[in-house]
């Protein structure tokens, strides 16, 4: 009747989970002690030494300032991460000229970009220039940040996730509650431990990406607890084991589940990464696009074969509870 068996597979679920914890906590800890930290922090979360260059627009060289910066950074071997330009304002009011700000990893030589620096000062105060354009060297130690979006962004998903048991107690029961919030927990553990391994560099927007994973497994727990809600008016599925009855609905709802996960990870990946277009960096779009795998490999994987798994026994103490308090009250 049914494809998986994962009822019988909880052994193993909990097996596979508590690993990837477990690893993802060991490597955490060990990075934190010989590394730069629990996690690799990169995007707006590292330190790095900067080239900015601001031009007057008057020099005429708006058209080659960028060339001339290329040319220097390429002939002083060094390669730049992220690269934003704008209008230079002064007072609120812009002036007229421009400013291009180019990023380099802390590792990178600072002899070397210091020269480039150089290179391109010279070329832009060359003769017959007004004197207003000039390049600089900047040293930016970040620290890292993130409390408040930590905090409020803990405290949003503290209230979805009781609201949640709230609905789930009233409308699908209480054992589909908490098996909702051992979903939550599961999955977001499971999504801090692949940043842990993985050492994917990660900014502020991690803390999006988390939310996104809890949001994607409340969804596909609906359709998971939808199926069991539905298939229970069927007098053939009702007549089935706790276990059997866990495996016909995570067969039914484990596409949904999928297809929910993948599409919340990938509407999350594209605003990300339109956002970071406008610093031309590609590592941040590559780091984007990791986070929304790893947001969806943890919810697909909590939700469609954990939690089932789970919720089976949970199901079964339940109704084993339910028979045992019955009998004490006919009894007494």
């Amino acid at each position: 009747m049914t494809k998986l068996k994962l009822s019988s597979k909880m052994h193993v679920m909990i097996i596979v989970s508590a690993v990837i914890i477990a690893v993802g906590l060991a490597m955490g800890l060990i990075f934190q002690f010989v590394s730069n930290g629990y996690f690799n922090y990169g995007a707006d979360y590292t330190s790095y030494n900067s080239v900015v260059v601001n031009y007057a627009y008057i020099d005429g060289k708006e058209d080659s300032i960028n060339d001339i910066c290329e040319k220097a950074f390429k002939e002083a071997g060094v390669s730049y991460y992220a690269y934003t330009y704008g209008d230079v304002a002064t007072g609120g009011k812009l002036e007229a000229g421009g400013q291009l700000v180019y990023k380099f990893s802390k590792n990178t030589d600072t002899a070397k970009i210091q020269s480039a620096k150089d290179v391109i000062h010279s070329a832009l105060t060359a003769e017959g220039t007004s004197g207003l354009s000039k390049a600089s060297y900047h040293e930016a130690e970040t620290v890292l940040g993130g409390g408040k979006a930590l905090t409020f962004g803990a405290i949003a998903l503290a209230s979805a996730v009781v609201f949640q048991f709230i609905y789930f107690a009233i409308r699908y029961k209480l054992t589909a509650a908490f098996s909702a919030l051992l979903a939550d927990v599961h999955n977001l553990a499971i999504f801090v431990s692949l940043l842990a391994i993985t050492r994917v560099p990660i900014g502020s927007t991690v803390f999006a990406f988390a939310a996104l994973t809890v949001v994607a497994t409340m969804i596909g727990c609906c359709f998971l607890f939808d199926k069991v809600r539905k298939n229970s008016k069927d007098e053939k599925f009702a007549k089935l084991d706790a276990l059997e009855q866990a495996d016909v609905c995570a067969n039914e709802s484990i596409t949904d589940i999928a297809v929910t996960s993948a599409g919340a990870a990938l509407i999350g990946l594209i605003l990300f990464v339109l956002m970071s277009v406008s610093a031309l960096s590609v590592v941040l779009a590559v780091t984007s696009a990791v986070l929304a795998l790893l947001s969806a490999v943890a919810s697909i994987y909590g939700t469609a074969f954990f939690i089932p798994s789970v919720y089976s026994r949970i199901r079964r103490a339940g109704g084993n509870f339910k028979a045992s308090h019955s009998q004490k009250v006919k009894k007494s």
